[in-house]
């Protein structure tokens, strides 16, 4: 396989990783690793380990149906479907405004303006407006490919550097983790890490979406002869390979930027920053630290684009699930749906310039509490999404069964235990 068939076979996953790889590696890793040297390592890849069944269930799901985890929802009836429509909402602007706002810090670094945070995000979100608006999904995956591929390569630089250049010896640190600060941020952690369970969601729409643009390849008369259930299991096989290739990107950044978090802030005497552009020119400072100084315009710019990546992959994700819910609730025509979802794009991003406007001084703030909110539902979408994949439009041999069931369920059941001793801890 050469480097371009590669890229193409790169897709939702990839998508998927970038939707991750913006707040939840790049701020809550890195203060993960400022602020408790390497010691939440564990976390980091148990979090990962114990939500990949519910994640891998959105990809797999929509290769198999060609439906999306939304329409899942909807099959197993009002409660579940409305527990999905009431989060997204509850979410979205928060969310959206937590990206964004991370983006506009790194953009009010790069250029010589002097303009407040609200302005800096104001650009951003017009921009990822103009950009889905004109291309869609399709423009999104393949800008997507290409930011991820030099961000990768960026960090992995920086990486290897960190352990050649002499940085100052971090200075002996007790941490306490039975403290109210540290027991909410470490829940705030998993909660996002790699990304709430509802972006499975998302992930289902990219594929669906996705194969709909494959739509006219797919029926080319030289594959048209090979078996329906060969083709599909083909598809699904496909399928699971671009999650994976995105899980592990996942995985591996996050880890990546808990290092880059502890050595060159834990034990060193300096917090990060609460705001938004003081927080991104911190980390900046990561990576010129151990490059130099020459590379600031450089850094500077991939940082903003993998921030940036991000704020699309969110905008594109929200647009699409509410462009669903509006097509089943009001019973809109398939004909209607690019209207519905262009016209849904501009009101999330207003939504989250909003958020940004009232709470721009209060980064943390923002991102604890939206990842407190994943923290504490995961374990209802991870149970929706089990049950998705035993709904009678997917076959009995392609369900989940044996010893990857028995995993799925203990999952799930540390996912119960999680949130429930958050609960208890938050109310007693």
């Amino acid at each position: 396989m050469n480097f371009h068939a590669g890229l193409r076979l790169i897709g939702p996953g990839m998508v998927f990783a970038a939707t991750s790889i913006g707040v939840s590696h790049v701020v809550q890793a890195t203060r993960a690793g400022a602020d408790f040297g390497y010691t939440l390592a564990a976390l980091i890849i148990i979090a990962h380990l114990v939500k990949l069944p519910f994640f891998r269930v959105g990809a797999v799901y929509a290769a198999i149906t060609g439906e999306s985890l939304l329409d899942a929802y909807h099959r197993q009836g009002k409660l579940a479907y409305g527990i999905a429509v009431l989060v997204n909402f509850v979410t979205m602007f928060i969310i959206m405004a937590a990206v964004s706002i991370v983006a506009a810090g790194v953009l009010a670094n790069i250029l010589p303006f002097n303009l407040s945070v609200n302005l800096w995000s104001a650009i951003v979100m017009f921009s990822v407006i103009g950009l889905l608006v004109g291309g869609g999904y399709a423009l999104l995956n393949k800008l997507i490919r290409w930011m991820m591929l030099v961000f990768a390569i960026l960090c992995l630089v920086t990486f290897v550097a960190l352990f050649v250049v002499d940085l100052p010896s971090p200075a002996s640190v007790q941490v306490d983790y039975s403290t109210a600060t540290s027991i909410a941020f470490m829940v705030a952690l998993v909660g996002w890490m790699p990304t709430a369970i509802e972006v499975s969601v998302w992930h289902s729409l990219w594929v669906v979406e996705k194969n709909r643009l494959e739509s006219a390849d797919v029926h080319h008369p030289s594959k048209s002869a090979a078996p329906l259930k060969d083709s599909k299991l083909r598809q699904v096989s496909k399928v699971i390979l671009d999650f994976n290739i995105g899980y592990i990107f996942c995985v591996v950044f996050a880890l990546m930027f808990m290092v880059f978090g502890a050595k060159l802030f834990f034990g060193q005497g300096q917090a990060l920053q609460d705001s938004a552009i003081g927080f991104s020119a911190q980390l900046i400072t990561i990576f010129t630290t151990v490059l130099g100084d020459w590379s600031r315009p450089l850094v500077s710019v991939l940082i903003f684009i993998a921030m940036y990546s991000t704020c699309l992959a969110v905008a594109d994700g929200f647009s699409q699930v509410i462009t669903r819910i509006a097509e089943k609730q009001f019973s809109l025509p398939q004909q209607k749906h690019l209207l519905c979802y262009k016209s849904i794009i501009p009101m999330i991003c207003l939504g989250g310039w909003l958020v940004i406007y009232l709470f721009a001084g209060q980064l943390k703030l923002l991102i604890d509490f939206a990842t407190t909110i994943a923290f504490v539902t995961a374990p209802v979408f991870a149970w929706l999404n089990l049950r998705a994949m035993s709904l009678p439009n997917v076959p009995i041999e392609m369900r989940i069964k044996g010893a990857y069931r028995l995993y799925s369920w203990c999952c799930l059941l540390l996912l119960i235990g999680f949130a429930g001793f958050f609960v208890y801890w938050f109310l007693f």
